[in-house]
């Protein structure tokens, strides 16, 4: 199974040379989340130069999501937002990316290997599809959720019927709030594309990655802009909900300053590029 990763920006991902068999051109290659029992992985692409790659069949469920500059699939072109999903085992047709693009790129249920030219197995399911968000209306979620709470709002990206597995854009307005603490029985992963939230585990701005496996507990969020996520998850989202939560820990200080090294969980200063070093002084 894949690590829990809790919100680290994209800033403090190290590039690696991207693993995309069969192409042609330089790419690099964060990786958000990996798993290293079926080669299931989490990707943010960054083209240094035109890249392509011929038609073949990828070993692996396979998405790419532009997120800056253009994507050409099989000769039509993908600019921002747009998205190409490909099954593992049906056949694709050939890739043309240009330089200066970034694309999330996501394999699930497999590795990155690739048949150029190969032919579509005998027990693949489903076609490639392109989807273009701005064909899409955004949908309240207040209609198959109804309560207490301002809506979400959703685009479906793409939605396998027969597993439930499903990538959707989730749009949250300003001042939306979640004061539960929820889990789920399926992973949720997501990337943050707009706006600004708060919540426990500090804000998430554009930029920011989350991969939850299945009963991690978060939540207590608040939009502070209009934002959207691109969201993935394995299986049906049912929502079980911990009201009146708490965070509690304690113990006798043997070797440091409890006053000054011992800050609350939700004020923990972070070890990362983007905010900086950590300084005991903030504690």
């Amino acid at each position: 199974m894949r690590a829990h990763v809790e919100m680290i920006h994209e800033d403090d991902y190290v590039w690696h040379p991207a693993e995309l068999p069969g192409g042609q051109g330089d790419v690099l290659e964060q990786r958000f989340s990996v798993d290293e029992e079926d080669g299931s992985s989490s990707l943010m692409l960054s083209f240094t130069t035109d890249w392509s790659r011929g038609a073949g069949v990828p070993h692996a469920d396979t998405e790419f999501f532009v997120v800056d500059g253009s994507l050409e699939y099989d000769g039509a072109t993908l600019g921002k937002w747009e998205y190409l999903h490909v099954p593992r085992g049906v056949p694709m047709g050939a890739l043309k990316v240009s330089a200066g693009s970034r694309v999330l790129h996501w394999r699930e249920y497999g590795p990155s290997t690739f048949d150029l030219d190969g032919d579509r197995w005998a027990d693949a399911r489903g076609d490639v599809t392109v989807t273009d968000p701005a064909d899409l209306e955004w949908t309240s979620t207040i209609e198959r959720t109804p309560g207490p709470l301002k809506p979400l709002y959703i685009k479906m990206l793409h939605h396998d019927k027969e597993t439930d597995f499903y990538t959707r854009l989730i749009k949250a307005p300003a001042g939306w709030t979640e004061p539960r603490l929820p889990h789920h029985p399926v992973f949720e992963e997501f990337f943050t594309l707009e706006g600004r939230t708060a919540s426990v585990h500090g804000d998430s701005t554009a930029g920011t990655y989350a991969f939850r496996p299945a009963w991690i507990k978060h939540g207590h969020y608040e939009t502070l802009e209009e934002t959207i996520w691109i969201l993935r998850c394995d299986g049906v989202l049912v929502n079980l909900y911990s009201t009146d939560t708490w965070i509690d820990w304690g113990g006798t200080a043997e070797n440091y300053d409890p006053e000054t090294q011992a800050p609350i969980p939700s004020t923990l200063p972070l070890r990362s590029r983007k905010v900086g070093p950590w300084d005991p002084k903030l504690a």
